[in-house]
C-alpha cells in the first residue's frame, strides 16, 4: 500500500483537496494525510517541516509515502521533514513535482488500485496531460496502446452517464480493473488508453453517447470483462435516471454514490408477556432487573471499548453516555418501586418507565435532543433481552451489500462489519440520531426516512445508493 502526503500553505486549501480525493477513494488501499499551515492564528498560511515529519510517520505502515506540495517553501519543508526521519523510513519517501490538486487525485486512484510507487508517481506527474489535451495545448506525448493479441475478448457499452466519464466514475473503473492478471486497453473510435489509469481515461475523453470497449487477454480476461459489465450496469457508481428503473427517496445522512445487492433485516425486539405478580415475588422481580441492568452496563463499556478502538473516542463517549443513563440511582429506584407498588413483573416496570423517558424526549423543541429517544430505546431493547434471556442477533451480511431496514438501534451500528456494508436505507430513523452519527463516523452511506424501502425491496435485488440524494436506484 502507497498512502500520501499533501504539504499546503492553506490548510483550507488542504482539507479541500482531501475532500476531492475521498471521492475517488474506496476501501483501505491508500491512506492520506494533511501537513498543512502554521500554529498561529494571526498567520496561518505557511508550512511546517515538523508537521511534515509527523504526517509521513502517520502513514508510514504501508511500503511507500508520496509527499505532494503547493508553493516552493512547501518543497523546503518537506526536504527538512525527511531529513528528520528515520532513514529507513526516509528511504521510503518520495517528494512529487505534479500538480497539488490533479496529482493528488491521480495518485490516490492508483495508490488504491494497488500500484507500486513508482507508478504512483508516474500517474501524479502526468496528471495534466489530459487538461492539456482538452485545451489544444502542447503536452508530453502519451504513451500510445496496441489493441491486445487477436485472441482477446471484447465487450462493448454506450455510455449513458450525463458527464460521461469524468474523474469519479473513471475511478471506479481503473480501482474495478485493477486486480485482474490480463492485458487491458480500453477503445474509444480507434483511440485506446489503459483502463487502470485515471490520467489515460481522462486523456479518451469519453462522454455521455460514446460507445467504449474494453479489449482484455490473458489468463483473468473473463473475470475483467465481467468486472466491467457489473460496473458498467450500474454506471460506473453513479445514479442514471430512467423512466424503467423505479427509485425510493429518503433524508441523506452520509454522502456517497454505492451499489451491490440489496440486503433486508428486521429490528429484533424480545418478546415477553406482561404479568401481575404476588408480594412474596416483589423481591424476586427487583434482583432480576438488577442483575439485567449490570449485564447491560457491562454491554455499554464493551461497545464504548469496540467503538473507540474502530472509530474513536468522541464516539464511544456516546456509549458512556448511555451508561450514566443507565447507572442512575433515582431511575432504577423508581423501577424497583413500580415493581412493589404495583406488583408488575421487572419487564413491564423497566420498560414504563423507559419509554416515559423516550416519550420526553420525542416532546423537546430541539431536533438534536429529540433524536435521543432512539438511545433510551436501544438501552430498553437490551435490558429486556437480558431479562428475556434472549440475545440480540447480530445483523449478519454474507456479502457486501445495501442493508435494507426500518429503523437500527446505536448499538447496532458499530457492531456491523464495515466491509460487508455498502450503505444503509432505513424506512424510519433521524439524520441527528447517534446511530446516523455512528455511521457517518464510520464512513457507511446512509439514508433514513424512506418509507417504502422495505416493502418495495427484496434481498439479493441490485440496487444504486446515491446517498448524496437520498435515492436508492432499484433494477428490475
Amino acid at each position: 500500500m502507497i498512502n500520501i502526503v499533501v504539504v499546503s500553505h492553506s490548510a483550507l486549501l488542504a482539507r479541500g483537496v482531501e475532500q476531492l480525493a475521498q471521492q475517488m477513494m474506496r476501501g483501505d488501499g491508500c491512506r492520506l494525510a494533511l501537513a498543512a499551515g502554521v500554529d498561529d492564528e494571526q498567520h496561518p498560511i505557511g508550512t511546517d517541516a515538523v508537521k511534515v515529519m509527523e504526517a509521513i510517520e502517520s502513514v508510514a505502515d504501508g511500503a511507500g509515502v508520496l509527499v505532494l506540495m503547493d508553493l516552493g517553501s512547501a518543497l523546503l519543508s518537506a526536504e527538512t521533514a525527511i531529513d528528520l526521519l528515520d532513514p529507513q523510513l526516509a528511504a521510503r519517501v518520495r517528494l512529487c513535482a505534479a500538480p497539488l490538486v490533479e496529482g493528488t487525485l491521480a495518485a490516490v486512484v492508483a495508490a488504491n488500485s494497488g500500484a507500486s510507487l513508482e507508478q504512483v508517481a508516474a500517474e501524479a506527474q502526468g496528471a495534466l496531460q489530459a487538461k492539456q489535451a482538452q485545451l489544444g495545448e502542447a503536452s508530453p506525448a502519451a504513451k500510445s496502446l496496441s489493441l491486445p493479441l487477436k485472441q482477446g475478448k471484447s465487450l462493448s457499452w454506450t455510455v449513458q452517464n450525463p458527464h460521461g466519464l469524468h474523474a469519479r466514475p473513471a475511478a471506479r473503473l481503473a480501482e474495478a480493473l485493477a486486480p485482474f492478471e490480463a492485458e487491458l486497453v480500453l477503445e474509444k473510435q480507434g483511440q485506446c488508453v489503459n483502463p487502470r489509469s485515471l490520467n489515460q481515461l481522462a486523456l479518451l475523453q469519453v462522454r455521455h453517447g460514446d460507445t467504449i470497449r474494453l479489449i482484455a487477454a490473458g489468463a483473468q480476461a473473463d473475470q475483467a470483462l465481467a468486472a466491467f459489465k457489473a460496473l458498467a450496469e450500474q454506471h460506473f457508481g453513479e445514479t442514471v435516471s430512467a423512466a424503467q428503473q423505479p427509485s425510493l427517496h429518503g433524508i441523506p445522512v452520509a454522502e456517497s454514490v454505492t451499489s451491490g445487492p440489496v440486503f433486508q433485516a428486521h429490528s429484533f425486539w424480545p418478546t415477553f408477556t406482561e404479568r401481575n405478580i404476588g408480594a412474596d415475588e416483589v423481591l424476586n422481580e427487583q434482583q432480576r432487573l438488577r442483575e439485567a441492568l449490570q449485564h447491560t452496563l457491562s454491554d455499554l463499556n464493551r461497545l464504548a471499548e469496540r467503538t473507540g478502538t474502530l472509530i474513536g473516542k468522541p464516539q464511544a463517549a456516546i456509549f458512556g453516555a448511555h451508561s450514566m443513563l443507565l447507572d442512575d440511582p433515582d431511575l432504577q429506584q423508581a423501577a424497583y418501586t413500580r415493581i412493589a407498588q404495583r406488583q408488575c413483573c421487572a419487564e413491564q416496570a423497566w420498560r414504563q418507565e423507559l419509554e416515559a423517558i423516550a416519550e420526553e424526549y420525542r416532546a423537546l423543541d430541539d431536533d438534536y435532543m429529540r433524536a435521543r429517544e432512539l438511545d433510551v430505546r436501544d438501552m430498553l431493547r437490551r435490558t429486556l433481552s437480558h431479562l428475556q434471556r434472549q440475545p440480540l442477533p447480530p445483523i449478519a451480511l454474507k456479502a457486501p451489500s445495501i442493508l435494507v431496514m426500518d429503523e437500527l438501534m446505536p448499538s447496532d451500528v458499530v457492531m456491523l462489519d464495515r466491509r460487508l456494508v455498502l450503505g444503509i436505507c432505513l424506512s424510519g430513523g433521524n439524520a441527528l440520531s447517534h446511530s446516523a452519527i455512528l455511521a457517518k463516523a464510520m464512513g457507511i452511506p446512509m439514508v433514513v426516512g424512506m418509507k417504502d424501502c422495505m416493502s418495495k425491496t427484496r434481498s439479493g435485488q441490485k440496487a444504486m445508493l446515491d446517498a448524496a440524494r437520498g435515492v436508492l436506484q432499484l433494477s428490475h
